[in-house]
């Protein structure tokens, strides 16, 4: 009786540790496969923060630049843009730019409220999910290692290089027509400089999904 009752034991604790294991191997396998799926998710959204951090820090610029002097025009004869007719192609206010720099609560303050909002959300976003907060990430776009990238295709590779330089000379190209020609908002400075910056950024993330393969 006491052998049965031992072997009914060691039956019934090897049956529990095989049940344990299984559970143990469920729950692994259950973190394998979920894991992958939340780092995509941070990536997203992160990628999601910046850009709207950067437009949002741009759109402020913009805001501020034509309320002071006005962002249209030329040198010489400086416009003031509407960005209530601007933005929705003259159906809210008949001229796209006047010669006056008179502030236009409708106009000026909804566009600066909702710049100012994207870039508050967007620098949120990166302060939460960024060890050392949004002053780190700052810190960490001037110190990056891409910008090495300039110079040589050893440090990424020549994918990042091509990157690297798109967008640089995307930015550039961006400043400096608007600073010499002073039209901070000309349709065919756009076209180029979003041209070189999407390019750029294409490059730029399959650089990185190489180098993480």
């Amino acid at each position: 009786m006491r052998s049965s009752g031992q072997g009914i034991a060691s039956r019934i604790g090897f049956e529990a540790v095989i049940r344990g294991c299984d559970f143990r191997a469920t729950v692994m396998t259950s973190a394998w496969v979920a894991e992958p799926m939340t780092t995509e998710h941070d990536r997203a959204g992160r990628t999601l923060a910046t850009l709207a951090f950067a437009l949002g820090v741009w759109a402020t610029v913009l805001g501020i630049l034509n309320i002071l002097y006005g962002i249209g025009g030329s040198g010489e004869h400086k416009l003031k843009v509407v960005w209530a007719a601007y933005l929705s192609v003259g159906q809210l206010y008949p001229d796209l730019y006047v010669d006056d720099m008179v502030y236009r609560p409708m106009s000026d303050s909804v566009f600066m409220v909702l710049s100012i909002g994207l870039t508050a959300w967007g620098g949120v976003r990166l302060h939460n999910s960024t060890e050392g907060g949004i002053v780190a990430w700052i810190r960490g776009i001037f110190t990056s290692e891409c910008w090495l990238s300039l110079m040589s295709t050893k440090e990424a590779g020549e994918k990042m290089t091509l990157a690297m330089w798109c967008l640089l000379l995307g930015i550039v190209f961006y400043i400096y027509q608007s600073i010499v020609h002073w039209n901070w908002v000309d349709v065919g400075v756009y076209s180029v400089t979003a041209a070189l910056l999407g390019f750029g950024c294409a490059l730029m993330f399959a650089a990185q999904a190489e180098s993480q393969e």
